[in-house]
């Protein structure tokens, strides 16, 4: 009856589930009771058993943290707890299992989000025999949804199926819709995906029953996950688009009927463009007409180039690269030479240095001499790289990008003309530009990579080092010395420099056939208690722009780390005068970055804190990594929901004023200053 109420397949009735089962519950009724009564959990950090916690997460003493688990009070099994999904061990499963059944429900909610978060399919028995059948009084139902997200995140792909095909929820039944679009989602960002879980998220997103959150989720999901299709379903989402409130959902929307390729969709897309307001919501109309022939979209394509936003523009010109008719290129680079705005013209030129062909020369000539030009004589650092980039879309650039990276000294264009050599090495018709010079063009490059590893430049050598490990390009054959990436691994400054360490491990052994595993960075930054005491409801991080200012508030209960790094970094006025380096239209802006390329940090860096806050809205503030725990001084800042990042970055704050900001900021603005308010 278990299986059959929640859709789990029947042939998983074995006697070794029943066993389990059964001893699950003699285990859990055998718990010894608790010394002292059940209280409620304390959220913050003023009691010094809390802190003494945390620390110990710091410091990945799981052994220390254990003891906690059974602790009488509730507070300290949540935080030793919630420590466990930060950490991400699978040693800590059967530690964690008794913690399902605990008397406390924040307890039990943490522990199915620390199992999920583990993402081992060892978790994935534990959660299912969590699972309450029998919630005939919904007092099960939170526990309920947060087993079938975690289950998302570690189960098998055959559960997959049977939480899609579950009959049993009403679609008023909000948490249920929700864990099952959680779960559902979790499975495809794993590359799950299965016919019947994407017709229940086209159900949850047509039908305005469902709960906002679910239907965002369901949304996200037909927006990103391939391998799905769409058609017959086209009117109702188009339908949906037209009188859909919530920008958020019309930027997914926008996406998910676009991929369906249909002729509808390309109409409504194009029909609803020009009058839609948001220009978050313009930009992913643009890429969703990335699906169709270059006819049919090219002026829509002439009129994102002309939009108010820069964003759009930039975003139409990665569409045209990848569609536009390279016979066109001429009027393509007359129309490039009378924008005004310097960002869409730059990326104009992108697409057409990669689209102009070898049968029109005076245009190709005439398109790199006006990219030469701007990148001699256009003084932005991040401008001039946009051109830098677009140099790296014809191939016998590869000796004027190896001169540019050899005389600049600015990390950004430094970095940037390297990413442009690697660009070329990287192209799938690298032959066929290169004839019978393919073999020498190829010898060439693996020496400017090795050049760049010996430098010293971390942007340079992480570039290259990753540039090496191309299959297709077969450097294990032209590589012989280990010494050089044994030399440059000795170059780099730990904990600072583990990004492009890490990237030179990897190709080393990768070009000596052997295994690689990411060095992990011991603990380097205490958490400085008496800042957190400081921060209060109302304490505010005020961000100075060119544009204006953009108010943040903080999570210091679910990230005290990360709140009490970036007040320390803004009081220090670390941020002043640092860039947003990193700006991708409606996804993030980033900044915090002390070389500005994106491969700067300082001399320590901090633990990711996992946690259940989602970046389900725009403005959500998290901490970019090179991987788990090696967070330290970048940070962004989301233009739209970005669900995917869940339990995967840092979430520690969000805009409470000054969205508008953010979404007016483009690559190289700087941050005039980072302003603390208690």
């Amino acid at each position: 009856m278990f299986f059959e109420h929640i859709g789990f397949p029947k042939d998983l009735k074995c006697a070794g589930v029943w066993v389990a089962c059964v001893m699950a519950v003699v285990f859990s009724a055998c718990l010894p009771p608790e010394k002292k009564a059940v209280k409620n959990i304390r959220t913050g950090f003023e009691d010094p058993v809390t802190r003494r916690i945390y620390d110990l997460q710091d410091r990945q003493q799981m052994d220390s943290l254990y003891l906690y688990l059974h602790a009488d009070d509730p507070t300290y099994r949540y935080y030793a707890t919630m420590a466990m999904a930060s950490i991400g061990d699978s040693t800590c499963i059967d530690s964690l299992r008794p913690l399902l059944q605990d008397r406390h429900r924040d307890v039990q909610l943490a522990c199915i989000y620390a199992l999920g978060q583990i993402r081992s399919e060892r978790a994935e028995l534990p959660l299912l025999e969590s699972f309450d059948p029998w919630d005939s009084l919904s007092e099960s139902t939170a526990r309920n949804a947060a087993i079938l997200e975690a289950i998302g995140k570690c189960g098998n792909a055959r559960y997959l199926h049977a939480m899609a095909t579950v009959t049993t929820y009403l679609p008023t039944d909000s948490l249920y819709q929700l864990g099952l679009a959680n779960g559902i989602f979790q499975y495809s960002l794993r590359g799950m995906v299965d016919h019947e879980g994407t017709k229940r998220m086209i159900e949850m997103v047509v039908d305005d029953r469902r709960p906002a959150s679910a239907r965002l989720t369901a949304a996200t999901y037909l927006a990103r996950t391939t391998g799905i299709t769409l058609d017959t379903l086209v009117p109702e989402l188009v339908t949906l688009l037209r009188s859909e409130a919530d920008p958020s959902m019309r930027m997914a929307l926008a996406l998910a009927i676009g991929k369906s390729g249909s002729e509808l969709a390309r109409t409504s897309l194009i029909g609803l463009f020009p009058l839609e307001k948001d220009p978050m919501v313009r930009t992913n109309m643009v890429k969703g007409l990335s699906h169709f022939p270059y006819p049919d979209i090219k002026d829509v394509l002439r009129s994102a180039f002309q939009d108010e936003h820069p964003y759009v523009g930039m975003v139409a010109s990665d569409v045209l690269m990848t569609t536009g008719d390279p016979k066109e290129t001429p009027e393509w680079l007359l129309y490039a030479r009378s924008i005004k705005d310097p960002w869409v013209k730059a990326a104009l030129y992108v697409a057409i240095s990669r689209m102009c062909p070898v049968y029109l020369p005076v245009t190709r000539t005439a398109v790199q001499t006006d990219i030469r030009r701007a990148v001699e004589t256009i003084p932005d650092p991040y401008v001039k790289a946009v051109y830098i980039r677009a140099l790296g879309k014809f191939g016998w650039n590869f000796p004027y990008l190896l001169q540019l990276w050899n005389k600049n000294r600015v990390p950004h264009v430094k970095t940037a003309a390297m990413e442009a050599i690697r660009d070329i090495s990287d192209r799938p018709d690298f032959n066929t530009i290169f004839g019978v010079s393919a073999k020498n063009v190829r010898k060439n490059l693996a020496q400017y990579f090795l050049a760049a590893i010996e430098s010293g430049d971390v942007g340079s050598m992480a570039t290259a080092a990753g540039a090496l490990r191309l299959p297709a390009a077969n450097y294990r054959s032209l590589i012989r010395s280990d010494s050089t990436f044994r030399k440059a691994m000795n170059l780099c400054q730990l904990p600072k420099d583990l990004e492009a360490y890490n990237e030179l491990a990897q190709t080393r052994a990768y070009l000596q056939n052997k295994d690689y595993q990411a060095r992990k960075l011991a603990y380097s930054h205490a958490i400085d208690w008496s800042i957190l005491a400081k921060v209060k409801a109302n304490t505010r991080a005020v961000i100075k722009t060119e544009h204006g200012t953009i108010i943040l508030k903080f999570y210091p209960d679910e990230a005290p780390g990360s709140v009490v790094n970036f007040i320390q970094l803004a009081e220090s006025g670390f941020f002043t005068q640092k860039s947003f380096h990193r700006v991708v239209p409606n996804f993030v802006i980033q900044g915090g970055c002390p070389r500005g390329d994106g491969y700067g940090a300082l001399d320590y860096s901090i633990r990711s804190e996992f946690n259940q806050l989602s970046y389900d809205r725009p403005g959500r503030v998290g901490m970019a990594s090179a991987g788990p725990h090696t967070e330290g001084t970048q940070f962004f800042i989301t233009h739209s929901p970005t669900l995917h990042l869940d339990g995967r970055y840092t979430l520690f704050g969000e805009v409470e004023t000054g969205l508008d900001i953010v979404q007016q900021i483009l690559p190289g603005e700087l941050i005039q200053e980072v302003e603390i308010i208690y």
